[in-house]
């Protein structure tokens, strides 16, 4: 198989022993394939989710010395976050800091929703916080990331409070994001702070879905 020449093969694969193949047929090649090539096959592995193999791959790159770039270390960041080892992800992060690479909306992000895995709002919060401070954009997805993060963990007025941020900073909340919330108000028993959001929803000429309906119900 041609490394070179066949990009579509490299997050193509019909199992990881096909990944491996090609991994080990990209590190004897020389000259040895773009960053962004390497990106490729480990981005395919992230979505099998064969998170061990990924930082196998990453070891085996670093002791060949191939270069990387933003997104490939976020892919490392995203695995170990996937492996609830948010430490290391954050020594990814020192890592791309001291090459002089400049992170990015994902690297952030994906350290924010890796604290919301383990529960640990209060840091996705401060970590969203500083986002903003330094000039990053947070995305709907990251928005979403935190209040789906607040309502999980019981932290309510919190919740509504982010809700409103949202909305004031244009970021429009989905049926998904109120949903959380009215469920949240739901388990805490503030059935009539629920019902007044559900009234708002629909106001908003948004949709109510059958997630939305339950929380109500139960």
């Amino acid at each position: 198989m041609s490394v070179r020449g066949n990009p579509k093969k490299y997050d193509r694969f019909n199992n990881v022993d096909d990944a491996w193949t090609l991994f080990n047929k990209m590190i004897e090649k020389y000259p040895k394939p773009s960053i962004l090539e390497f990106t490729k096959l480990l981005a395919a592995i992230v979505r099998m989710k064969h998170y061990a193999i990924v930082v196998s791959m990453f070891s085996r790159m670093e002791l060949l010395g191939v270069s990387h770039n933003v997104y490939s270390l976020n892919i490392l960041i995203n695995t170990f976050c996937q492996l609830n080892q948010i430490d290391l992800g954050f020594s990814v992060l020192g890592k791309m800091l001291k090459l002089g690479i400049e992170p990015d909306v994902v690297t952030l992000s994906t350290l924010i929703n890796g604290f919301c895995k383990q529960s640990k709002i209060s840091q996705a919060v401060c970590l969203f916080d500083e986002m903003v401070e330094k000039g990053y954009q947070p995305n709907l997805i990251v928005y979403n990331t935190i209040l789906n993060g607040l309502c999980k963990t019981g932290n309510t007025y919190r919740a509504i409070t982010f809700l409103r941020m949202m909305e004031e900073r244009g970021f429009g909340p989905n049926i998904v994001a109120y949903s959380s919330v009215v469920d949240c108000l739901c388990k805490n028993g503030l059935l009539n702070e629920a019902l007044e959001l559900f009234s708002k929803v629909k106001a908003k000429g948004i949709r109510p879905d059958i997630v939305i309906y339950n929380c109500l119900i139960h």
